[in-house]
């Protein structure tokens, strides 16, 4: 049975969280999106893989400049989207106990992808561009290639390239450089 779209009720970020702290929520696996809680895609062995890579890399070279949120981090883009992307890097270092990054305090954001790729590359990439993140990484786990996108307009990104097996790549902001090869062994 479809529930036809004008009868769904959409929540606030506000309501989500409390959701969460109350425990109506499960842990880890939903976000908001668009007021709706969405089931996030399972993570296999290999998107694991990716995302610890790619967090050793970046912590590896932070040098107290910026902080890594490895799939810890929701990420409240308005009022009814808090997305949890799988990396996202703070430009700021300080305590962030009481409080989470606002999107004007985020450099980047990581988003692995196998089966959850066209949702990355297409509402993801809408909010985030949206939110004025900068820069926003897809990597694509069925094509062994890096998309990188930057320069947010509205809801989509001027600057649009890839990265692949053997190349490296660095945030347009930031002095770090990724080996691509290591995320995608």
């Amino acid at each position: 049975m479809a529930i036809a779209v004008e009868r769904l009720y959409r929540i606030t970020t506000a309501i989500y969280e409390r959701m969460g702290e109350i425990g109506l929520l499960p842990k880890r696996g939903v976000e908001l999106i668009d007021g709706l809680v969405v089931t996030m895609s399972p993570k296999g062995a290999r998107h694991s893989y990716a995302v610890s890579s790619l967090t050793a890399q970046f912590v590896d070279q932070r040098r107290g400049r910026y902080t890594v949120y490895p799939d810890s981090l929701s990420l409240r883009l308005g009022p009814r989207d808090e997305p949890e992307p799988d990396i996202a890097l703070a430009r700021a270092v300080r305590h962030y106990s009481r409080e989470r990054p606002r999107p004007d305090e985020i450099a980047l954001i990581v988003e692995v992808a196998d089966s959850s790729l066209a949702f990355d590359l297409g509402e993801k990439l809408a909010k985030y561009a949206s939110a004025s993140i900068p820069e926003y990484w897809v990597v694509d786990l069925q094509a062994n290639v890096f998309h990188i996108f930057r320069d947010p307009r509205g809801s989509d990104y001027r600057d649009r390239g890839t990265a692949t097996m053997g190349e490296t790549v660095s945030p347009e902001y930031m002095d770090v450089t990724i080996d691509v090869s290591l995320s995608l062994e």
